[in-house]
């Protein structure tokens, strides 16, 4: 895949030791790691959508997805679908979320803060505030309507004998491959490397 460098990244400074890359990596605020159609995204939105996501979906006894080294890949890979898909919802201007929804998942959302530390953690160290939480938890709702209601109509014209393909192969939705085919996704460089972030802590600190 294409990569291009980020105006974002922290600035690679001079030192003598090897101890220092360590200390360095801990104090990256945030970064740039992909552009989906020429819209860019961070480190910090990927880790806070992939959190969110999972702990709506996922059963009540388990915390989630918190973004790491070892599923870094798969995070990525999730977050560039959703995000091809959101943009394609809002470029046709359809499924918003109505407010009884965003109230209920809201509620859910919360339960699972207050009952899964390391969940709590991981939003407290990303900066999860009210508004932060309130965009992607409706951004996720947004995804998961636009692809329940794509996967409908794909399945009644295939029944109606139209020719259309429910799915390509690998068992991925016709419509959903077509989209995946126009977007021009591009990462940048170093991208592929989960690094820890502290936007938080840099904040405090003045730093990027």
């Amino acid at each position: 895949m294409p990569q291009f460098c980020s105006h974002l990244l922290v600035a690679v400074l001079t030192f003598t030791g090897i101890a220092a890359a360590p200390a360095l990596a801990q104090q990256l605020g945030d970064r740039l790691i992909l552009a989906i159609n020429q819209v860019p995204y961070s480190q910090r939105q990927i880790e806070l959508y992939t959190a969110i996501r999972t702990a709506l979906f996922a059963p009540s006894d388990q915390t989630g997805v918190v973004v790491g080294s070892s599923n870094w890949t798969a995070a990525l890979e999730l977050f560039s679908t959703d995000m091809m898909i959101l943009q394609e919802a809002q470029r046709l201007g359809s499924f918003g979320t109505i407010d009884a929804v965003l109230e209920k998942y809201s509620a859910q959302l919360q339960a699972r803060r207050a009952a899964h530390g390391e969940f709590a953690m991981a939003l407290q160290r990303l900066g999860a505030d009210d508004p932060a939480l309130a965009h992607t938890l409706e951004s996720v709702l947004r995804v998961v309507a636009f692809r329940r209601s794509k996967n409908r109509q794909e399945a009644q014209d295939l029944s109606a004998g139209s020719g259309a393909t429910l799915a390509q192969p690998g068992g991925v939705a016709k419509w959903l491959s077509d989209l995946s085919g126009r977007a021009a996704t591009r990462l940048y460089l170093g991208a592929e490397v989960y690094r820890p972030i502290q936007p938080v802590q840099r904040s405090l600190e003045g730093g990027p």
